[in-house]
């Protein structure tokens, strides 16, 4: 017999829906099991305080930037060219003791021995070597190409690439090939990149596993049968394999950060809108940001600061002593799985003991991040591919067209809270934070799950794989705040584990220099200093 509380829930679902014109009501089981995950969520945002104002856009905040510094030439011999640094290719290529051709060859014949990762959709090598052609006529003109001169570049398939079509990861859109660049893309080709293919991803970058299945599922290359994370899977796979030198990712709620802790690599979410989002097909406009994943946090900066359209230096050429952290306990330390924790202790301890100073404290609220998260996303999401579930659903996978259709039954009351507590828990953060210049702390809150997992058990809740993974990086894309994940070595189970820093809005350079202090601490070299 069935409940009739509910057939009542699933009644008011359909009249929902029907009120809009939606024509699929016999979903309306899919819409409520879908919800019912998220109902300890949404009972939070109606027992949370009353905020302040709305926070419909996070504050850009004025970047952090120095005079320019004199460009890193790196001209040591490099031994193995998929894995060289971006400083590296790009003197090479300008003193022309490596050309673009060579470059394009190389990475090329590498994609093509590492096609069961599925980390790209597509790639035209014939464009990619006319591409180089073009460049290396320049360098032999003598002209200054700029700082990543030949750096071959994966670009996520939901950015507009000139002469590539885009997909999106999704057969629900019918690709175009586009006439014109994503404008952070052109900022990569006028500072001399080389694009080298459309990077794979989850679907409409809705999801963090990865597992396309239009395209294929995204392979890890640094833990075989893990999950290589998402939506960004495939620059993050493509970098670690060293079929890329620099990824472009898009974060809605951890999709650089989570791939790049699941395939030990760096990964930077950039203070809201530094990087623009042009040209870029949206999942929510007021969580997106736009950042690169790269093999080290001096190839994060300078990827970031062309992307961002700076002079190569003017943020990648800060410098700390002896950072100070916050670790912020509660919420961000009280579901985190034993391997994690104890590796990521562990971690902080020897960042204190190299001459970090890290203080504790809590961030007042958190507890109602993630269904400001959830409530946020959820109707973005759903607004802005409307259109596609209206017309062209059967293009969808079903995870992603179910999780698109529940932010039709986000009603205008809870929107509203959900966005006067995003300014509320904002500002909470940036009162932990007070002098420091990070927080620290996970990037997931768990060891990267196998392939094929779709449910994860957090504390007491059983929750999404998407909503556990981003549990620690999606509250620092609606408030904004720019966040940097670095690999620091493996948990217990012998899987990669990331370390986030996350500073204040505009701070990108402090965040970067504090991420490089960490590296040189962590590989045993003296933090301090260049």
């Amino acid at each position: 017999m069935n409940d009739p509380v509910e057939e009542t829930f699933k009644d008011l679902l359909s009249a929902s829906a029907r009120s809009r014109g939606y024509p699929f009501l016999e979903r309306a089981a899919l819409w409520e099991q879908r919800l019912a995950m998220h109902l300890q969520d949404l009972d939070a945002i109606l027992k949370a305080p009353d905020a302040g104002d709305m926070l419909v856009l996070p504050p850009r905040g004025e970047l952090e930037v120095l005079s320019p510094q004199t460009r890193p030439d790196d001209t040591r011999p490099i031994d193995d060219l998929p894995f060289a640094s971006v400083a590296q290719i790009a003197a090479h290529v300008r003193a022309r003791s490596l050309s673009p051709l060579e470059v394009a060859e190389a990475f090329l014949a590498r994609i093509d021995q590492h096609q069961r990762l599925s980390a790209f959709i597509t790639v035209r090598p014939e464009r990619v070597r006319a591409d180089a052609r073009a460049l290396d006529l320049r360098v032999t003109r003598g002209e200054d190409v700029g700082p990543l001169a030949g750096v071959p570049v994966a670009v996520k398939d939901l950015m507009q690439v000139r002469g590539y079509p885009t997909t999106c990861g999704t057969r629900a859109i019918e690709p175009r090939e586009g006439a014109r660049d994503a404008e952070a893309v052109a900022k990569l080709r006028a500072a001399g990149a080389l694009v080298i293919g459309m990077a794979n991803l989850h679907e409409l970058a809705y999801g963090v596993t990865s597992a396309n299945v239009h395209f294929g599922a995204v392979g890890n290359p640094v833990a075989p049968g893990h999950l290589p994370g998402g939506s960004s899977g495939g620059s993050g796979a493509a970098v670690a394999a060293g079929l890329a030198t620099i990824g472009v990712g898009t974060d809605t709620g951890g999709s650089i950060r989570v791939p790049a802790a699941c395939c030990g690599v760096v990964g930077f979410k950039p203070t809201h809108d530094a990087v623009s989002r042009e040209g870029v097909w949206p999942l929510a406009w007021s969580l997106d940001h736009i950042g690169p994943l790269t093999r080290s946090v001096d190839d994060a900066a300078l990827a970031f600061e062309a992307m961002a359209g700076l002079p190569a230096g003017c943020v990648g050429g800060k410098r700390v002593e002896r950072p100070r952290m916050v670790r912020p306990v509660a919420f961000f330390f009280d579901h985190v799985e034993d391997p994690v924790r104890a590796h990521v202790m562990r971690v902080i301890g020897d960042l204190a003991a190299a001459g970090a100073r890290v203080d504790e404290r809590d961030v007042e609220g958190m507890q109602y991040a993630p269904a400001t998260q959830f409530l946020t996303l959820a109707s973005e999401a759903c607004q802005a591919n409307w259109e596609l579930l209206m017309n062209r659903p059967e293009g969808l996978s079903p995870d992603v067209r179910l999780r698109l259709e529940v932010g039709q039954f986000i009603g205008a009351l809870d929107y509203v809270k959900a966005q006067r507590l995003r300014r509320w828990l904002r500002d909470n953060m940036l009162a932990a934070l007070g002098e420091a210049d990070v927080f620290v702390l996970p990037t997931l809150p768990v060891s990267i799950p196998p392939r094929g997992t779709s449910i994860l058990q957090i504390g007491e809740r059983t929750l999404p794989v998407p909503t556990a993974l981003t549990r620690l990086t999606s509250p620092f894309n609606f408030s904004g705040l720019p966040a940097l994940s670095i690999p620091c070595g493996t948990d217990a189970n012998g899987l990669p584990v990331g370390l986030q820093l996350v500073g204040r809005p505009g701070a990108d350079a402090t965040v970067l220099a504090v991420g490089r202090w960490c590296e040189k601490a962590l590989a045993g070299r003296e933090p301090g200093g260049a």
